[in-house]
């Protein structure tokens, strides 16, 4: 038998998966991402990320949401916060590493996204029946057919990457699900005493507390 290849297993999935999305206005790029821009600034991605390891592939489906308009100002404030005297970079990190790595995250223009698509179950639904309907957006196979339903899951993906895209996201969402996103959004629009709040939650589960901290000092200047 013909061992397949990564590029085989992407042209499977987007067979079978590209009239669906092609019926909402998504766009094929690359051959592992499906996109549509919206009116608001928004890139909704559907990101087939697959690999090969040991043998055999594993396939982990992800939602992502770019806006270069929210995260260009984050961004500014964000390159403050990592140019800061305050900052600490690790004592074996050289100027050029430290640059290198400033440069990388201010370029990031990535705003929310799902990565673990147990966010679907329904209220009802136990973990375990769900992953007997569903466990294609992240699992391991040799051959899609080992995959119980493969296709029907695939397209099942589609009608859930398309609800939360326009129907669970927004930018209550975003407030509610994000770090700096949040903080900057509650900002703009002068919701001051939630921006407290928020900013208090985050604090208490951060694990980078200086720059969370720094964030809030450079946006309260902008």
């Amino acid at each position: 038998m013909i061992k397949k290849t990564k590029d085989d297993i992407f042209k499977e999935i987007t067979d079978v998966i590209a009239p669906a999305f092609a019926s909402k206005g998504f766009q094929l790029r690359k051959n592992n991402l499906f996109e549509y821009n919206d009116s608001e600034g928004n890139l909704f991605q559907y990101e087939i990320n697959l690999s090969k390891q040991k043998g055999y592939f594993s396939l982990h489906l992800m939602l992502n949401v770019f806006n270069k308009n929210i995260m260009e100002p984050i961004n500014k404030i964000l390159e403050s916060v990592l140019r800061d005297d305050e900052y600490d970079y690790p004592d074996n990190w050289d100027d050029a590493c430290i640059e290198s790595t400033i440069k990388f995250r201010i370029k990031n223009k990535y705003l929310c996204g799902v990565t673990d698509w147990r966010c679907f179950k329904n209220e009802e639904e136990s973990l375990s029946d769900f992953r007997d309907r569903f466990s294609i957006w992240f699992c391991v196979f040799d051959e899609l057919d080992e995959k119980l339903n493969w296709k029907n899951q695939l397209i099942e993906s589609v009608n859930m990457a398309t609800y939360w895209f326009f129907e669970v996201y927004n930018k209550d969402w975003v407030i509610a699900n994000t770090e700096y996103p949040s903080l900057y959004l509650l900002k703009k629009e002068n919701r001051l005493d939630e921006l407290k709040e928020r900013y208090a939650d985050l604090l208490h589960f951060s694990f980078a507390k200086k720059e969370l901290e720094l964030f809030m000092k450079y946006l309260g200047k902008s």
